[in-house]
C-alpha cells in the first residue's frame, strides 16, 4: 500500500530526493517500493564485502514489484478495452436496427408520394384529386417524420463491476482499482499540468463533452449497476471507457522514467 505520509518522509530523507525526482519518488510510493529504495541507497553506501549481493537482491525485489505493477496496468487496460468493446458491439446492433427502420420508413414515404402523384393525375374529379393529394402528402410526411425521429430501441445491459463509477463519485479508496493505480489517478503530480488529478480531469471531460445535457436517470445508468441502454447511451459509455483506458496506459510512461532512474 502507498504510504500516506510520503511528503514527510521526503522532507526528512534527503538521500532519496538527491537521487530521484519527486515524480519518480511518488510513483515509487504508489508501487510500495519507497522503503526498498531507501534500503538500496543505504546498501550502496556500505563498504561491507557482502553488500554487493544485498544490492543485487534489493534490485531484484524492486524489479519484481515493477513487473507486478506493469501486469496490473495491462490487466486493467484489457478489462477497460473489453468493456468498451462489449458496449460498442451492442450499440452497433441497435444502430443496425435503427438503420433498417429508417430505410423502411423512407421507402414507404417515397412509394406513397409516387402513388399519390399518379393517383391525382388519373383522377379527373377536382375535389377527389385534392383529397387524395392532401391525404397522400400528409401520410408521406408522417412516414418521413418517423424516419427522422430517434429510435427508442433499448437492450438490458448490466455491469456489476462498474469501472466508471469510482472516477465519477471520487471516493478516497476504490473498490475496483488496485491501490497503486488509484493512487496514480488521484495524485496531482501525474497529471499534465499538475493542477488537478487525472481522475478529476477525466470526470470533467466526461461532464463537459460526453454526457453534457444528460438526465440524472442516464447518469445513474452509466455509473450504477446498469439497466436498459439505448444506442447513444452505449456509445457514450464506450467513449468514457476508452478515455479511461488511455489514462491507465499512460502509467507505463512514468514507469519507464523510474526504471531509467534506477539504471543510472
Amino acid at each position: 500500500m502507498p504510504l500516506a505520509d510520503v511528503e514527510t518522509i521526503l522532507k526528512i530523507d534527503s538521500s532519496l530526493t538527491h537521487r530521484y525526482t519527486r515524480h519518480d519518488l511518488l510513483l515509487a510510493n504508489a508501487m510500495g517500493i519507497l522503503p526498498l529504495l531507501r534500503e538500496l541507497i543505504s546498501l550502496e553506501g556500505s563498504n561491507q564485502l557482502n553488500s554487493r549481493v544485498d544490492i543485487l537482491t534489493k534490485y531484484q525485489q524492486i524489479l519484481n514489484r515493477i513487473i507486478l505493477t506493469s501486469t496490473q496496468i495491462s490487466g486493467l487496460a484489457a478489462e477497460l478495452d473489453c468493456e468498451s468493446e462489449r458496449a460498442e458491439r451492442i450499440a452497433t446492433y441497435l444502430d443496425q436496427r435503427d438503420a433498417q427502420r429508417i430505410r423502411r420508413l423512407t421507402i414507404l414515404s417515397v412509394v406513397l408520394g409516387a402513388a399519390t402523384t399518379v393517383a391525382t393525375a388519373l383522377i379527373h374529379a377536382d375535389g377527389t384529386a385534392k383529397v387524395v393529394g392532401i391525404g397522400g402528402g400528409v401520410l408521406g410526411a408522417g412516414f418521413g417524420g418517423l424516419a427522422a425521429t430517434s429510435s427508442t430501441h433499448s437492450v438490458p445491459f448490466h455491469h456489476d463491476r462498474n469501472l466508471l463509477a469510482d472516477i465519477w463519485y471520487q471516493p478516497k479508496q476504490s473498490s475496483v482499482y488496485p491501490p497503486m493505480i488509484w493512487y496514480f489517478l488521484n495524485e496531482k503530480v501525474f497529471s499534465n499540468l499538475g493542477e488537478h488529478t487525472i481522475s478529476h480531469n477525466t470526470r470533467q471531460r466526461w461532464q463537459d463533452y460526453v454526457i453534457n445535457g444528460t438526465s440524472a436517470d442516464q447518469q445513474a445508468l452509466y455509473f450504477g449497476k446498469g439497466g436498459n441502454y439505448e444506442a447513444d447511451d452505449l456509445h457514450n459509455r464506450a467513449n468514457m471507457l476508452n478515455q479511461l483506458q488511455s489514462s491507465v496506459r499512460s502509467i507505463n510512461q512514468d514507469l519507464q522514467s523510474l526504471v531509467l532512474s534506477l539504471t543510472r
